[in-house]
């Protein structure tokens, strides 16, 4: 393996170049990591040499991203333009797939689960059935904060595992205990929704956070895994079930894809950061030799000096609290106000160009999945070097949610297509924009805190909307009730 020190000795180059450093000790076949050297004396192989130019790697990335010399001559912009250069680690999107897969159980899939448990869509046990679904929100907005007080002494690795056992646990429950040994318990419901939220909480954040030396190709792969699972859940999956695969195949699915996920993880996700932790953050690794995702958590000194990041992100923070206002409220109200059979294509009174619900719906989350993951996908394209271009990148974004929210609220089946593209473009556009600048613009000791707060703050967005779909849905309806939609009950699934 290459420490510090010889990493600095491949450093001296005789020419100004941008080099192409195979370090195939760690990396064995995968592409090189790029890096810019510059004109060096010769000097002797000697240890003091050797730490000062490893001393040039670890040189903070100033504000503007220009290149900054080292004590050896070697010149590198940041840690975070080398790791541009890192190749990208897809495997995170599997990983992201199998425990996202679990948050699923809130959409369509609740349904099912409700129905399993012989609750009608009204009266008592229904609404209690609500309010135990929306422990998955209450739980994420708790723990993605709360984390960093009852896990502090527990590493960010340790955190994803203990949020892969709870995902896993809570998304068990309904195919073995409810489908499978018939219990009618409503305590199940509680039980496996909280699991849930409170995982989902501590996985997110602390995810992203451990995968960030891996480079923001690698988290551009990751935060697709969001949307792609909500994609295998509710178009591929509910496709199989209209050919007739029962639906608890699909909740054993969700609970078989989640270790898995941990496997993949641990044997490829890890060893591919300590490797590049070792490479290009030696100093990271602390004194112990362990990489920051191996060791204690310190978002309490984070708090302390806020001032040298938590200013700055606050517009991400807002503009995460309106994608998530957008996407828990209007998805949702999209459901209560399409609510027949068929589904009017042109307008509230269009009785002759009518849909069957079921292909609206699919047709539905194709636009959903579509907008979400590539405009994950579009944000990392962009390099967004200065403050000033990610404000106007997230106002963008924010232009979008508010577009998607307007057309949503005309209540035409057409419409509501590209109303939901355009506001999931808008929050995922925005959510790479901030991943991206955290990972870029955050000092790397404040990482988990900035994510941690950035998430926190898209929780209370998802909170507020989930708890406003009625609202949304009278701006749709206008309190009147039409030939097949706006229905005062569910008339069709």
């Amino acid at each position: 393996d290459l420490g510090p020190q010889s990493v600095a000795i491949l450093a001296q180059a005789g020419v100004v170049q941008r080099a192409v450093v195979a370090i195939t000790g760690v990396f064995g076949e995968r592409a090189p990591i790029a890096m810019t050297t510059v004109e060096t004396p010769n000097v002797a192989n000697t240890d003091s040499d050797a730490t000062n130019k490893s001393d040039a790697l670890e040189t903070e990335p100033s504000s503007t991203n220009e290149a900054t010399p080292g004590k050896g001559g070697l010149t590198v912009g940041s840690k975070a333009e080398l790791e541009q250069d890192l190749p990208p680690e897809r495997f995170v999107l599997l990983v992201m797939i199998s425990v996202i897969q679990g948050y699923t159980l809130i959409g369509p899939l609740q349904h099912s689960f409700k129905v399993a448990m012989n609750i009608g869509d009204k009266g008592e046990l229904s609404q209690v059935f609500t309010q135990a679904a929306a422990l998955v929100q209450w739980g994420k907005f708790a723990m993605t904060l709360g984390q960093n007080v009852l896990l502090a002494k527990l590493s960010p690795l340790a955190r994803v595992y203990i949020a892969m056992v709870g995902v896993g646990l809570g998304a068990i429950i309904p195919p073995l205990f409810v489908f499978t040994l018939g219990s009618k318990w409503l305590g199940w419901v509680f039980i496996s929704f909280g699991l849930i939220g409170l995982s989902l909480g501590i996985f997110e954040c602390t995810f992203l956070n451990v995968i960030t030396p891996l480079g923001p190709l690698t988290k551009s792969w990751a935060i697709m895994g969001f949307p792609a699972a909500f994609f295998i859940i509710n178009v591929f999956g509910f496709l199989l079930l209209s050919f007739g695969v029962p639906v608890e195949a699909l909740f054993w699915y969700i609970v078989a894809g989640v270790p898995v996920g941990a496997l993949i993880f641990a044997k490829r996700v890890v060893p591919r950061v300590r490797e590049v932790t070792a490479i290009l953050r030696p100093r990271e690794q602390g004194e112990d030799g362990k990489a920051a995702a191996d060791r204690t958590a310190t978002v309490y000194k984070s708090i302390l000096e806020w001032r040298a990041w938590l200013p700055a992100l606050l517009p991400f923070m807002c503009m995460n609290i309106v994608g998530h206002f957008v996407m828990e409220g209007a998805l949702p109200a999209n459901f209560n106000t399409f609510n027949d059979k068929v589904v009017p294509l042109l307008g509230r009174e269009d009785d002759e160009n009518l849909m069957n619900k079921n292909r609206f719906m699919a047709v539905f989350f194709v636009f959903v999945g579509l907008g979400d993951m590539v405009s994950r996908r579009v944000g990392y394209c962009f390099s967004l070097n200065t403050y000033k271009s990610n404000m106007i990148a997230l106002a963008g974004g924010l232009a979008c949610c508010i577009a998607g929210m307007y057309l949503t609220t005309l209540g035409i089946g057409a419409v509501a297509w590209l109303s939901v593209f355009l506001a999931f473009w808008g929050q995922g556009f925005n959510y790479a924009v901030a991943s991206k600048y955290i990972d870029r613009f955050v000092p790397r000791d404040h990482n988990l805190a900035a994510y941690s707060f950035w998430m926190f703050a898209g929780s209370a967005g998802a909170i507020a909307g989930s708890t406003m779909v009625e609202i949304i849905r009278a701006w749709i309806c206008h309190g009147e009730s039409y030939a097949h939609e706006c229905l005062a009950a569910h008339h069709g699934h």
